[in-house]
């Protein structure tokens, strides 16, 4: 048996570390950041503790990891759009995307929130969110400068507080949310 090359072995750690990141983002959403310990994650992952560490080098590492994961997934809907927006059909779509995203990854979104404003994670969840958060609203500005708003950037905020409080209210309520209506009342009323 000859030795891995180096391309095999890549691989074999970019899967592992999925393994990981997914393991610990099922854990997180489970039993909070805080509650959650490496061990816990290494057993999930198959992993021993040591070798876990040899792909986070903390606990802090790991949730940034899972946090730009889970961020990058949701960005690369919008790749297609690159920075702008034209019609209102784009935005639509964009719109209906975004609850499509949160419905296929509904752990990811779940951690999400529950970090959003935890005193002792929210300097990480800052430092990997914000840059997320400034692309993704000036997608929306320059799409309401574009149709003339008359502050653009403000409406472009509120529709990502809308956003997210509708998607805080699907997730706290599952089934129980009228999704679908409250996304069409949304776009009718942003677009």
């Amino acid at each position: 048996m000859s030795p891995r090359t180096d391309k095999q072995n890549k691989e074999i750690r970019q899967k592992t570390e999925l393994i990981i990141i997914e393991s610990a983002l099922g854990i997180f959403a489970k039993d909070g950041y805080i509650g959650t310990s490496m061990q816990s994650i290494a057993i999930k992952a198959g992993v021993s503790k040591g070798n876990l560490y040899n792909y986070f080098a903390s606990k802090q590492d790991l949730l940034e990891g899972v946090l730009t994961f889970g961020l990058n997934q949701f960005a690369e809907y919008f790749d297609e759009f690159s920075t702008e927006m034209f019609t209102e059909a784009e935005f639509e779509t964009t719109i209906r995307g975004n609850f499509e995203m949160i419905q296929s990854n509904k752990k990811f979104w779940k951690l999400y929130y529950n970090l959003f404003a935890h005193p002792k994670v929210q300097g990480i969840f800052t430092k990997i969110f914000t840059p997320f958060f400034e692309q993704y609203i000036a997608i929306f500005e320059k799409y309401y400068k574009n149709k003339g708003d008359n502050d653009p950037k403000a409406t472009a905020l509120l529709l990502g507080s809308t956003l997210d409080g509708v998607s805080l209210g699907y997730l706290l309520m599952g089934d129980m949310y009228p999704l679908n209506d409250v996304i069409d009342q949304l776009v009718e009323k942003f677009k």
